[in-house]
Formats: structure tokens, sequence, C-alpha cells
């Protein structure tokens, strides 16, 4: 911690994080092979300087881009005569990256990036000793990223040392429930974005329109995450739920307690049943295996509870004009203050594994990436006059070329992971109010609302078995009670005890008691 304190002076005196910054086909067979003739030829050109190859992981839905050859030579245009690196983009799917890049560090294949996405964490990496430590890297090349992320380099510290670089441009998180603006305004149902919506009030604009429409209307899309984590602050500490939490955002008590046992928890799920029997949620809402998007896209849902900062709200008005056309759009019912905790921070990162020859190299292309508008766009976006050009009259706002098609684009970052993303361009018909929106939302969290704890991750490898039985525990029962299936009056008795019994008292105390050992050290 008193490396990432030491981090956030040098940030402070580059400039602001309050608003991240500038507020204004076929898988690679094997990254070695793939640019082994480029690195010929680029070694030839540059004699000054023997080029470092920086394989990156780069995050697909399954298919590569078409042109991603074409913007790795783009990139490498750049890196090469700039920082004498050549990088290449070693695509994997996401559903692969965790295995990957197990298989990769424990064969000792050549990686130097790993992609770590939605794993809540690192530390299972960091306990089979995968990743380098990268406090000094940072210090000594990584200012830019410094600058980008502050607060949010928490998000990489494992047992007060950083092991990944965090890929965020919001300071925080609000969550709520996103609802379709033309049914909102047919029931003449009154908006108020400045307010943070409790149970009875949603409740309440759920039975006036589950009244006016069809029986086969619902309100709440299933898999839409749960009532309880949208609707409560919780800090889950680096773990997860069942490993023990702070309520309150993470502030004021630093009394380590079992989530299941609160009576937010239970309140929740009495919502969620009394919501379910009033037909809100459809009778397969904890089963089904279609998506939220899917499911909204039948015109048959009100909504689903979502986070709800500025891009998100932002990407949902596209998916509203598939829905309602173009006078559609979806209004986010808050249900939490904007707040920061360590799991904001977790989503998406970069590690370098200790397959990396030159972490040096490495940590400068990373450092590019994140100072470089133009480097980040790149990589996000495609090519400027081949895959997107700047709108009339605007240097941020982008627009795709005529014969780009959408269901077959030749080159689409589908995982946002790139750089700087507060300088990311938007997308037409979005407009450059998405940055004053940004900075507004990052500007309105307050210190009441950030975790007392940035920073704190639990080691869960000291309670692996019990970690394990609880989520599996978890897994079991969580859905059917906070989507309202089954009756928590007997149920939730039944799951705490099997909690109980999965080991979850053994592994909350070790969480407790590592946390005042950190809280120690701070002193």
């Amino acid at each position: 911690m008193k490396r990432f304190l030491a981090i956030l002076l040098v940030a402070a005196t580059l400039a602001s994080f309050a608003a991240c910054s500038q507020q204004n086909g076929k898988e690679a067979e094997s990254p070695a092979k793939s640019a082994s003739a480029d690195m010929e030829t680029s070694q030839a050109e540059t004699p000054q300087e023997e080029l470092y190859e920086v394989v990156m992981e780069y995050p697909t839905l399954g298919q590569t881009p078409r042109d991603l050859k074409l913007v790795e030579d783009k990139v490498n245009e750049r890196t090469e005569k700039e920082i004498g690196v050549h990088v290449t983009l070693f695509p994997v799917s996401a559903m692969e990256l965790n295995s990957q890049t197990n298989l990769m560090i424990s064969t000792g294949e050549k990686l130097d990036l790993a992609c770590i996405l939605f794993e809540g964490g690192i530390g299972g990496y960091v306990n089979k000793g995968a990743f380098l430590e990268l406090d000094g890297l940072v210090a000594d090349y990584g200012q830019d990223i410094v600058r980008v992320e502050g607060i949010a380099m928490a998000g990489g510290y494992f047992n007060n040392k950083l092991y990944a670089i965090v890929n965020e441009c919001y300071m925080g998180q609000q969550n709520g429930f996103m609802a379709r603006k033309t049914i909102i305004d047919k029931y003449g149902i009154e908006y108020d974005p400045n307010h943070v919506y409790n149970h009875e009030e949603l409740g309440a604009i759920f039975a006036e329109i589950k009244a006016g429409e069809a029986s086969q209307f619902y309100c709440i899309a299933g898999n839409s995450g749960d009532v309880f984590t949208s609707m409560n602050g919780i800090d889950t500490l680096g773990g997860s739920i069942g490993s023990g939490v702070l309520m309150n955002y993470g502030r004021g008590s630093t009394a380590v307690v079992n989530a299941f046992e609160t009576p937010e928890f239970a309140n929740a799920c009495d919502y969620a049943r009394k919501w379910y029997n009033a037909g809100y949620y459809s009778p397969d809402c904890n089963t089904t295996t279609d998506s939220v998007i899917d499911l909204l896209q039948t015109g048959n849902y009100l909504g689903a509870f979502n986070n709800c900062v500025p891009g998100v709200v932002r990407d949902w008005q596209g998916l509203a004009r598939v829905i309602d056309g173009d006078d559609g759009g979806f209004l986010p019912f808050y249900t939490q203050a904007p707040h920061t905790t360590m799991q904001v921070f977790q989503n998406s990162m970069w590690a370098v594994p200790i397959t990396c020859d030159n972490p040096e190299k490495t940590m400068q292309w990373l450092n590019l990436l994140y100072a470089d508008e133009e480097m980040t766009n790149l990589l996000y976006l495609g090519i400027q006059g081949v895959h997107w050009n700047f709108a009339e009259g605007s240097k941020r706002v982008v627009e795709r070329p005529a014969d780009y098609d959408p269901a077959d684009p030749p080159y689409m970052a589908v995982l946002d992971v790139w750089g700087d993303k507060s300088v990311q361009y938007v997308q037409a018909p979005a407009d450059e109010s998405y940055y004053t929106d940004l900075k507004n939302f990052n500007d309105s969290i307050t210190d009441e609302h950030k975790s007392g704890v940035l920073g704190y991750c639990f080691n869960t490898e000291v309670c692996k078995a019990q970690y394990v039985a609880v989520a599996d525990v978890a897994a079991q029962y969580q859905p059917s009670l906070l989507y309202g299936v089954v009756d928590p009056a007997s149920v939730l008795p039944e799951f705490l005890s099997a909690l109980k019994a999965a080991g979850i008292d053994e592994l909350i105390k070790a969480n407790q008691e590592q946390l005042n050992e950190w809280l120690a050290e701070q002193k």
C-alpha cells in the first residue's frame, strides 16, 4: 500500500485523475511464429537497436477481425521507431483467456502481456507465481498509466504489491434499473435522474406497467444481476460475496460480515419473491440461457438491473433503437449513489507474466498505449480512413464508412481493453456530451462513497477449500432466492445452514484477520 500511495503522489504532480485523464477468421497459431518475418525486416530497418517483440493477448468473442494484421502493422510503424518494440497481437477467445494464459505460462511459451477479464482480481495467478511485480517498473516507465488511472490503480494490488495494470476510465460505479423510455412515457411515469430509487418505488412502477401490459410482458429481464447487489453498497474486498464483505461501501465499520446473514440480503429476497409472484419476472428467469440483450430485443421486457455509468447508458441507446425505433431510449433509475470499491477496478487488467524476457520494454509499450490518444483509438476502432472517419465538424465523434457491415466488420475491438478509455472516440449517433457526462460522473464520487480499504485484497489461498465449497453453495441457492422463485422463509435458513457447513465462518475469520493486518500496516 505504501508503494500505491507513492505512485499516487507522483500522479498528482502530473495531472488530476478525478476524470480519468483528459476530460475534454481464425485464432493465431503461435505468437512468436506470426511475427518472425516482420521482425527480420524491422530489425534490418532499425540497425541501431535490436527490436524487442511484445506478445500481447488480444481478447475476442471467438472470431479474429480480418484486418487485425493491418492494425498491428500500423501500431508497429510507430512503436519500432519510438521505443524499439515490435507488438504482436495474439487473438484469444475471451472464454479461453484464463486457460490460455495459464497454458502459455506453464509451458514457457512467450507471452509478455496477459489480459485479465472479469476474474475478480489476480490473486489466483499471483499465488502460483505467474505474474511479475510491477511497482518498480511503473515507477520507472509507467507514469502515464498512473496519470490516467489514478485511484483505480488500487485494483491491481495483491498482498500490498502491484501485479496488474487496471484498464478503467470510471472512478466508480453506479447501479440502477435500465427502463425502456417508450414504456415509461406510455404510462406517464415521472422520471427523476437525480433520485435514488428504493424497492418500494420501483415496485410501484412495475405494478403500474404490469397491470397495463399483456400477460407475457415482464418488467425485469432474467440474468440481469440481482436486486441485492444492485441496491446495496457492499465491498467484496477483492474476493466474492461469499468470502465476506464490508457493508455501506466499505465505509465506517471494518467488520467483515457474512452478506447472506444481513438484513439487507433478507430484504432483497423478500422483494424478489413479491416481484416474482406478481409476474414482474418471467417464470424461467433463473434458468434461461438467453442473454439480457436477447431478451430485451424481444420487446417483452421493460428493462434490467445493470451498471449505469455514462458509457453503458450510451451503449444501451443503440439497443433501444433496435427495440423501439429512433424515438426509443433507456432511462437509468438509479438504485445507488456513485461509489468506489475494490471490485470496481478489477474487471479488466493487464499483467506481465514471468515468461516476459524484457519487462522494461513491455512496460514502455503499455505506457505508450495509455499515453497516446491515437494509439488508443487505433486498437479500439481501427485505422482512420479505412475503418472510420471523423464525423463532420467533430474530432471526437466518428462514423463508419458507407460499406461497413456491422454484422461482418473488417475490424472491431468487441472487448474494450485498450489504453486510456476516457479519450476513446464515440460513434455516431452518440455525441460529445459523453465526455461531459464522464467528467461529471467521476467528479460526483465523494469520499463518503469511496471504500476506506482500497488496495486491500483478500488472499483466499489460506482457505481455498472453504472458498470453493462456499462458492458452490452460493451458486446453488443464490439465483433462485434473488429471482424470487423460492420462498425465502423456508429456503434462506437452509441456505445459511449449508454455508456454515461449507466453512463460511472460517473464510470470514481469515478475511478479517488479513484485513486487520493490512489496516495495521497502513498506520
